[in-house]
């Protein structure tokens, strides 16, 4: 093994345990929540443990019987509290003590993970800057409309119609149901000056989910470009199309956008002509690729140019690029509090486009997925991402443990509060059985998605 392959291992690795400690710490902070409310409320307590699986450290408390312990996998861990899933005498048992404030403690958790990951945000946003998506290249058009309701090269996406923009979601959200022609204000970043630029839509867009967010960014003129994912000309692959050469200046050649562009040209040609174009490795090269046509391509299909180009299929990008934005001290605040509130929002509606069917189950991912693309995040992104990433899995975790789902705490409140009204509990027994394959179902269901993560 060389220097740079070996380089490149220790990086993943120590990328992965990285993802690790986010996982491990936000769990800890989590079962910290409702250890410390417990201890408030004088719940007793069997057992403090970071990790799962068998432990390889134990101590118990002075004058207690109170158990902390380091366990072997560091993918969980957990508080116990006595009588915690059944019946016990003791008076600190957990199903002994008034609802309300087993609500507390149960809700404790998802709050200490809430106010962590909040905490997080807006110390990255205070050290780094936000993460906000930078123009590079802005599609230019003729239309006489479009002069002066454009974004410019270099303008830094603040804001849209004033919603802050963080992830695409909020973008999509703020362009949704919008038409081509429409006029936006966008609030960007340029040349370290805030300014609201006036700008026309140029294009119509409708989001059909959370994955979709294609048509907000062209719709604010922002350049598309293809790249050759598969060709029967080995010279072709992975690369990315530029231009047509119908001009003997390169700057005046027409650009490709979509391969559409490139088969608009190519159905101009009869037989003995010969079509160039140019195409780069992803730099700042370009080199040239001609074909002889043989025969007329002004009635062939689209598929059959692209295989007389040599091209089987293409994949549409676009074409910014992001840059970290600083803001003053109390806007850097303002900005993490909201990023939190983004990134909340945006779970809830995931998991209600999963329920409607507006989303697939390829969208989610389980704990093997999130530690992977964690890690390729931190790998890319360094200490930055670090921080990023601990936030918004801190937020999601606060989410998801409040939902209504057996097991969760959130459905633990939920018969807290039968109880409350009730004035008495629902069979202990049928509520331990509830959990216990709403766990089952919970683990085989991160599993699966896990799974399909991989095909």
């Amino acid at each position: 093994m060389n220097l740079l392959s070996f380089s490149g291992v220790l990086s993943s690795v120590l990328s992965i345990l990285l993802a690790l400690v986010i996982l491990l710490i936000m769990i800890t902070v989590h079962e910290f929540g409702h250890y410390i409310v417990g201890k408030i409320f004088k719940f007793k307590i069997n057992e403090f443990a970071i990790g799962m699986g068998p432990a390889i450290f134990k101590k118990k408390r002075k004058n207690s019987d109170e158990v902390f312990s380091v366990r072997i996998l560091p993918l969980g861990g957990f508080c116990a509290f006595e009588g915690e899933d059944g019946e016990s005498s003791d008076d600190g048992a957990f199903n002994n003590k008034e609802p309300w404030k087993r609500i507390l403690v149960l809700i404790a958790g998802a709050t200490m993970n809430l106010i962590l990951g909040t905490l997080i945000l807006v110390l990255s946003v205070g050290i780094y800057g936000q993460l906000l998506v930078k123009t590079y290249d802005i599609k230019p058009s003729t239309e006489p409309e479009y002069a002066g309701y454009s974004l410019q090269n270099d303008d830094v996406l603040v804001k849209v119609n004033g919603k802050n923009i963080f992830l695409s979601s909020d973008l999509s959200s703020a362009l949704d149901g919008k038409n081509k022609g429409d006029i936006v204000t966008v609030t960007v970043k340029s040349k370290g000056e805030v300014v609201d630029r006036k700008v026309r839509l140029r294009n119509d867009v409708d989001i059909k989910n959370l994955a979709e967010s294609f048509s907000a960014y062209t719709a604010l003129g922002i350049s598309t470009i293809e790249r050759i994912d598969s060709s029967s000309d080995n010279e072709l692959e992975n690369k990315y199309l530029l231009r047509v050469k119908d001009s003997e200046v390169y700057e005046d050649c027409t650009r490709i956008f979509y391969i559409s562009d490139l088969i608009s040209y190519a159905k101009t040609f009869t037989a003995n002509q010969t079509l160039t174009f140019y195409y780069s490795a992803g730099g700042s090269d370009k080199q040239e690729k001609s074909i002889v046509i043989t025969e007329d391509l002004s009635q062939k299909s689209d598929s059959e140019i692209l295989e007389i180009l040599g091209i089987k299929q293409t994949t549409t990008l676009l074409k910014y690029s992001t840059e970290n934005v600083k803001f003053s001290f109390f806007e850097t605040i303002e900005r993490g509090f909201a990023y939190s509130v983004s990134i909340a929002g945006t779970i809830f509606r995931t998991l209600g486009e999963l329920l409607t069917g507006k989303l697939g189950i390829n969208a989610m991912g389980g704990t093997i997925t999130t530690i992977s693309v964690t890690a390729e995040a931190i790998k890319l992104g360094g200490f930055n991402y670090f921080l990023e990433i601990a936030g918004f899995i801190g937020i999601n975790l606060a989410v998801f443990n409040l939902l209504p789902i057996p097991a969760l705490d959130g459905s633990r409140v939920v018969f807290c509060v039968i109880e409350w009204i009730r004035k008495k509990p629902v069979n202990r027994k049928v509520e331990g059985v509830i959990h216990a394959v709403g766990l089952v179902l919970l683990l085989g269901f991160s599993i699966l998605v896990d799974v399909l993560q991989l095909f």
